[in-house]
């Protein structure tokens, strides 16, 4: 998580994004925009780094072939490496964002760029770099007076509250890609920005071993669990993995298929080469321990649905927090006189 309170904007640029498909060009500053305006500057400063405060989840600047021939990690060291290449390597930034703007869906926008100082990251301060692209204009209202008539019109403007898409790019672990935050809130192209513009993957840290091994938990129950012991199974699996991380400051994956599937030898055993298969097509390596990122386990329970939803439009709804409860109070049947299957539900009251 990044510190800012002695952080500053030591440059910021304008430019305007086109689209290739629509050939619209982009149209470039030559100067920096002037923030000696108090409110301005307070207004641009939030906008642009209050997002990234409470972000966890880091990726790195990657490439198949070579990190050096990532453009946006290229123009970035040039930036840090001498900041008077600033203005020069935003229009670069811009052209190479506009590249990448060759179907109709991407919108045209606008793209500001700024230089900061003293970002504090993992205990030391350093230099970034932010990069957002404003596609979306909100309408708000404007008061006009004409002599004594004050009438009411509609303006479109930047909602410094909602950004479109965003990265910053910390200048701190060069040789892994640096370290990148990203955002991009109109994902109607994911690959888009993260992949074809930025270029990035997560970096192999303990926030992204817990967003990993969590996914591969959800779809593992997706396609074994689910598929061979049935909906009310898959709930209780996903319920004790999240348990499991919940109670647990440092995570060990052996520890976890010892302790998730006790009295189901061939369940973990699909498990382990489940988790093998997933490491080979993910391309990554779990750790025998990593400590638990509790603002990503947060974030992926918003994710996991604990819905049991049935042909007869009627849906049960599991609590997640309570892995005994359906174990418990949900019994499942088949009724030979209506030849269908049953779930009987056991309360004391209704809430």
């Amino acid at each position: 998580m990044i510190q800012t309170e002695e952080t500053f904007i030591s440059q910021t640029i304008l430019h305007k994004i086109g689209n290739k498909h629509t050939e619209t060009e982009n149209i470039y500053s030559e100067s920096l925009l002037n923030t000696e305006d108090e409110e301005l500057y307070k207004l641009l400063f939030s906008m642009s780094l209050k997002p990234f405060g409470k972000i966890n989840e880091f990726y790195n600047f990657q490439h198949a072939t070579h990190l050096s021939m990532n453009e946006m990690f290229t123009y970035c060291a040039e930036t840090f490496d001498d900041p008077n290449t600033f203005i020069e390597n935003s229009k670069h930034i811009a052209q190479h964002l506009f590249e990448q703007s060759s179907y109709p869906q991407i919108k045209t926008g606008d793209l500001i760029a700024s230089y900061f100082s003293d970002i504090f990251i993992k205990g030391e301060l350093v230099d970034a770099i932010g990069i957002i692209k404003i596609e979306k204009r909100t309408p708000f209202f404007q008061t006009f007076k004409e002599g004594n008539e004050i009438s009411l019109g509609i303006d479109k403007g930047i909602n410094p509250g909602k950004l479109d898409k965003a990265c910053l790019i910390l200048n701190t672990e060069k040789e892994n890609g640096f370290t990148v935050l990203t955002i991009d809130n109109n994902n109607y192209d994911a690959a888009y920005w993260k992949q074809h513009f930025l270029g990035i993957d997560y970096a192999d840290d303990d926030n992204a071993q817990t967003k990993h091994f969590l996914d591969m938990c959800k779809s593992f129950s997706n396609t074994v669990v689910k598929e061979e012991l049935g909906k009310q199974e898959q709930a209780e699996f996903l319920s004790t993995t999240l348990g499991y991380f919940a109670e647990k400051d440092v995570a060990s994956p052996k520890e976890f298929e010892e302790s998730v599937f006790e009295h189901n030898d061939s369940i973990r055993n699909a498990f382990i080469e489940y988790k093998e298969l997933f490491e080979e097509k993910k391309q990554i390596d779990f750790w025998d321990e990593f400590e638990v990122s509790n603002s990503v386990l947060e974030s992926q329970k918003r994710k996991i649905k604990s819905e049991i939803k049935l042909d007869t439009h009627i849906q049960i709804k599991l609590d997640l927090e309570n892995p005994s409860s359906s174990k418990e109070y949900l019994e499942k049947g088949f009724d030979e006189e209506k030849q269908m299957h049953f779930y009987k539900v056991y309360f004391n009251n209704e809430l």
